[in-house]
């Protein structure tokens, strides 16, 4: 695999950003050309802003991250700018951390996340760590050349910052040892061939867990899958579980801010059950206040735990730059995504799957009784809930200036939102929502019930609407 190069003069591709920066194919149009026509973006835009404060840059295992990182880093160098590059492969989170700690003015991501391997991209953070507000991305965008600038001949040597060392220093103030005293606990890592190797195995094994790490070696294939910690692609981390007679599996996402969980039968924990522990350990065992914010396709078993709790709840479209625009206005306990992202603004404006992991075990440990009898506990006072996702090619679906439908196959359609994309209610017996894909070209159906059967059924029936769907000329009126 090769990245093709462009110098000044070459027409570049249009590079869109999305909710935090840009992704892209490798090679197609994820290019070094490319990556500096963002860093030169970047120069102008702080120099605009007349910025006093640098830029910290950081990257990911994945396929020439490195390089890619010490490019823009060249060219924004090169534009006046203090730049800072991380001294090894680290997850955003870290990156994160350390824009904040540091008092950067920006901190930049080189990764992909989740996607799949023949992606990369660019995160942008702002200086307090979460995501950059959308008036930033926009105006970087807006000062993209049209042309990519030529790779910097001669440029200063770019410092190198151990941006693990502050951001571990960082999480560890967040763990409360006590609480794994004589646990005798003993947990499958699964890092997924990403960037995240080592961090949750280390933490752990300090506070005397018995770690047991796969999938751990630095792959840019990630093994031929997406490093995306959803059920499909946790089948090994489910085998080592069994394997290996562990109380939990964990797992991090290829950019480490994502968490996956296993049972000790290797039974998917989806992720708004994860949630939902999360926020009863923090409200219960740590005392801790605030709101409590979910994005739109968060489970409503969510909002009854919250509200048990006397505590305000917040809904906000999907992307985690909401969630921080939230924790930047009020006092927030905890916010999450249905895609395994969760935030702790006491710790950072931003996902970290590695502290998610921390404070699950932790709660495990301090509860003195294994996942499966905490989750029972959390059925008996919030109900059953089964949730599931489905994606479809994008290619394949019309996207439509459409009528919501009054009915969903048997279930009568009882009301209509719009916060992200169309989310159809069907009473008490569920929800789906229809929503394009911020980051790949797949049309997501998210849906919930109170029974495994009818979510399958609330998929099945949402499937067969976009099916019966012909695309007309008008522009869509409802943006799936």
């Amino acid at each position: 695999m090769s990245i093709s190069d462009g110098g000044m003069g070459v027409q570049a591709v249009d590079i869109h950003f999305g909710t935090e920066g840009w992704r892209g194919i490798i090679a197609d149009d994820f290019t070094f050309a490319n990556v500096r026509r963002v860093g030169r973006a970047v120069a102008l835009y702080l120099q605009e802003l007349d910025a006093q404060k640098g830029v910290v840059v950081g990257y990911d295992t994945r396929f020439l991250s490195r390089r890619c990182a010490r490019e823009i880093a060249g060219v924004m160098q090169e534009g006046g700018i203090e730049v800072y590059l991380a001294n090894k492969p680290v997850v955003t989170p870290a990156l994160s951390f350390a824009a904040a700690s540091l008092e950067m003015e920006l901190g930049i991501m080189i990764t992909a996340s989740h996607n799949p391997p023949e992606y990369n991209g660019i995160k942008i953070k702002a200086g307090d760590g979460g995501p950059a507000e959308q008036a930033v991305i926009n105006g970087i965008q807006e000062l993209l050349p049209e042309a990519a600038p030529t790779v910097p001949r001669q440029h200063r040597s770019i410092p190198e910052l151990d941006l693990d060392g502050i951001y571990l220093d960082g999480i560890r103030k967040q763990v409360k040892g006590e609480y794994f005293s004589g646990s005798g606990l003993t947990v499958v890592v699964d890092s997924m061939h990403g960037a995240g190797a080592g961090y949750l195995e280390g933490l752990l094994e300090e506070q005397g867990v018995k770690v047991i790490g796969i999938r751990s070696e630095i792959n840019p294939s990630f093994g031929g899958s997406s490093p995306e910690p959803i059920a499909a692609n946790l089948r090994p981390l489910a085998s080592a579980v069994r394997k290996y007679r562990a109380d939990l599996g964990l797992a991090l996402d290829g950019d480490g801010d994502r968490l996956g969980v296993v049972d000790h039968l290797g039974n998917y924990v989806d992720a708004h059950r994860v949630f939902l522990l999360l926020l009863t350990h923090l409200f219960r065992n740590r005392k801790y206040r605030g709101a409590v914010v979910k994005t739109f396709s968060t489970s409503f078993a969510v909002d009854l735990a919250a509200q048990s709790f006397g505590l305000a709840v917040r809904e906000t479209p999907i992307g985690f730059k909401h969630i921080a625009g939230v924790c930047r206005r009020e006092p927030v306990l905890m916010g999450g995504e249905e895609s395994g992202g969760y935030g702790f603004p006491q710790h950072l404006l931003d996902r970290d799957g590695v502290l998610a992991g921390l404070l699950l075990v932790e709660y495990i440990a301090k509860e003195k009784r294994p996942l499966w009898s905490i989750l029972d506990g959390l059925k008996e006072q919030f109900g059953s809930s089964f949730y599931r996702r489905l994606d479809l090619p994008l290619a394949s679906v019309p996207l439509l200036d459409i009528e919501p439908p009054s009915r969903l196959g048997n279930r009568a359609v009882t009301a209509v939102e719009t916060l992200d994309g169309l989310k159809l209610r069907l009473g008490g017996e569920g929800w789906v929502l229809f929503r394009v894909s911020g980051t790949e070209p797949v049309l997501r159906l998210y849906a919930e019930a109170e029974t495994e059967a009818a979510v399958q059924e609330i998929l099945r029936d949402g499937r067969r609407w976009i099916a019966s769907l012909t695309a007309p000329e008008a522009a869509p009126a409802v943006s799936l």
